[in-house]
C-alpha cells in the first residue's frame, strides 16, 4: 500500500485534457454557493495549472465574493494576463478596484466588459454608480438607463436612477422611477428596503416629510438594520416638528451604527434645543470622538 502512494509527481498532476471536467465542478460548487470549499480546491489546483485562466478567475471571484479583495484583485488580475477577452473577468475586476477606491481604473476596466460582454447589465449599473457618487449625474443616468433597458426587472436600478435624475433636477422622472421600483420590489420573493430610503430621501429634500416618513416607516418594516433609515426618518420627524420622535430615531441609527460622526452632531443640536445640556455635551464629544478616529483610520 506504500508504494502504491509513491506516485511520481507528474502522475499526480491532472492531464490537460481534464482541465474542463475539474473547471465545471469548480463552476457546480460557485453556483451552489459553498464559496469556502471551492476555494480550498481552486488555491490547490492553481498551484499546479498556474496558466488555467479559467480557474484563476474562478478563484478570483471565489475571493471576491468571501469579500478578499487584494487576493482577488491579484487572481484575476494572471487570469486577465493569460486570456484578456473575457468580460466577466473585467466586471469582477472593476469591482474590486472600485471597493479599494480606484474608480478611475474601475470605470476602464468596467468599458472593457462592456465590450466583451453580451448583456453587460451588471457592468453598465455598476458604472452608473460610480458616475452618481461623483456627481458626474447625466452620465450616471445615460448607465442606469441601459441597465435598465437590458434588466428591466432589476429593482436596484431604478430608485438608483430616481437618485439620479434627481441629482439633474428632473423630478418627474426621479418621481417616476422611484414609484416603479417600489412596485417592482413588492413582487420580490424578499423585498428590500432600499427603494424606500432613497425615495424617503429624495422627499426630504424636497420637504415632503409627511411622505418620507411614511416610507421609511415601511422600510422599517422590511428590513430595520440600516441606520440610513432611522437618520432620514429624524430628518422627517424634525421636518414635521416631531422633536421627541427625532431623537429617538437618531438614538437608534447610533446603536447600529455608533462610529458614524454625524448623527451624533445632530443628535447634540436637538438636545439643545430641548434644554438637555448635559446630554448634548456628550454627543458633542463623541461627535469629536468619532470624526477623529475616521479621520486616523484614512
Amino acid at each position: 500500500m506504500l508504494a502504491a502512494l509513491a506516485l511520481p509527481l507528474y502522475r499526480q498532476v491532472l492531464p490537460v485534457d481534464n482541465d474542463e471536467q475539474a473547471i465545471e465542478k469548480f463552476e457546480a460548487l460557485i453556483k451552489a454557493g459553498q464559496f469556502s470549499e471551492v476555494r480550498e480546491q481552486l488555491e490547490t489546483y492553481t498551484a499546479v495549472h498556474t496558466h488555467s485562466w479559467q480557474a484563476l478567475y474562478q478563484l478570483g471571484y471565489v475571493y471576491f465574493r468571501l469579500h478578499q479583495i487584494q487576493p482577488s484583485l491579484t487572481m484575476l488580475s494572471r487570469s486577465l494576463a493569460i486570456h484578456s477577452q473575457f468580460g466577466e473577468a473585467h466586471k469582477v475586476l472593476a469591482f474590486d478596484l472600485n471597493i479599494l477606491g480606484r474608480k478611475d481604473l474601475a470605470i476602464a476596466e468596467l468599458e472593457k466588459a462592456i465590450k466583451l460582454t453580451p448583456n453587460p447589465w451588471e457592468s453598465r449599473y455598476e458604472l452608473g454608480r460610480i458616475y452618481y457618487e461623483q456627481g458626474a449625474y447625466l452620465q450616471a443616468v445615460d448607465q442606469f438607463e441601459k441597465a435598465k433597458a437590458l434588466a428591466p426587472e432589476f429593482v436596484k436600478v431604478y430608485h438608483n436612477l430616481g437618485l439620479a435624475y434627481a441629482g439633474t433636477g428632473d423630478g418627474a422622472k426621479a418621481i417616476a422611477n422611484f414609484e416603479e421600483g417600489i412596485r417592482l420590489n413588492a413582487k420580490q420573493k424578499v423585498a428590500s428596503a432600499w427603494p424606500f430610503i432613497d425615495y424617503a430621501t429624495y422627499c426630504n429634500l424636497q420637504g415632503d416629510f409627511p411622505k418620507a416618513r411614511t416610507l421609511l416607516l415601511q422600510a422599517i418594516q422590511i428590513d430595520s438594520s440600516w441606520a440610513q433609515e432611522f437618520e432620514e426618518l429624524s430628518k422627517a420627524y424634525r421636518g414635521l416638528g416631531q422633536t421627541d420622535e427625532a431623537i429617538n430615531s437618531l438614538k437608534r441609527a447610533i446603536s447600529i451604527n455608533p462610529k458614524k460622526a454625524e448623527p451624533h452632531y445632530m443628535l447634540a443640536r436637538l438636545y439643545s434645543q430641548t434644554h438637555r445640556p448635559e446630554e448634548a455635551k456628550q454627543e458633542l464629544a463623541e461627535y469629536e470622538r468619532t470624526r477623529q478616529q475616521a479621520a486616523n483610520s484614512q
